[in-house]
């Protein structure tokens, strides 16, 4: 992306990203973003919801429905980690956020990003992908700084564990 539209990227860097998501009142568990706020937030209280929400640096709007809407940013879309040589990692959820039935991805202004830098952008992270044959057992570990991943429809069954560190 910085090669093929850098203007478009130090545009986002000026300006940074905003994101918003809304968890409905309840799960859906027949949708991978249908997670309700009480398990986006881990309580069944609107105000201890509300409370983690902004300690996350979201803004929040309850909804008539009984669902909320998350607002963040501005983000960056690249950063440079400690230990990385000051290389610009590409560190965000444009692709992941934008356009979705739930969620949203737009400059922090409230300036569109257009179609075909974002369908430019899934191109090049499918272009980029590994695709692994799982086997029983196996294990991946991710530097999530320098990696971006996602993952493929699977069958069941299916157990993920995550650990994050430092």
């Amino acid at each position: 992306m910085m090669e093929e539209f850098p203007e478009f990227v130090e545009e986002v860097e000026a300006k940074g990203l905003r994101y918003t998501f809304t968890a409905l009142s309840n799960d859906n568990t027949t949708s991978m973003r249908g997670r309700g706020w009480q398990d986006a937030f881990a309580t069944q209280d609107q105000q201890e919801a509300e409370r983690r929400a902004r300690a996350l640096g979201m803004d929040v709007e309850w909804l008539e429905n009984g669902g909320i809407k998350t607002i963040l940013g501005p983000r960056p879309l690249t950063r440079v980690f400690e230990g990385r040589k000051g290389r610009r990692m590409w560190f965000n959820t444009l692709v992941g956020m934008y356009g979705k039935e739930l969620s949203s991805a737009m400059m922090a202004d409230g300036t569109e990003i257009p179609t075909n830098i974002v369908k430019r952008c899934e191109e090049i992270i499918e272009d980029e992908s590994i695709q692994f044959k799982w086997e029983k057992g196996d294990v991946l570990f991710l530097d999530n700084y320098a990696t971006l991943h996602g993952r493929r429809p699977s069958l069941p069954p299916r157990r993920v564990l995550v650990a994050t560190c430092k």
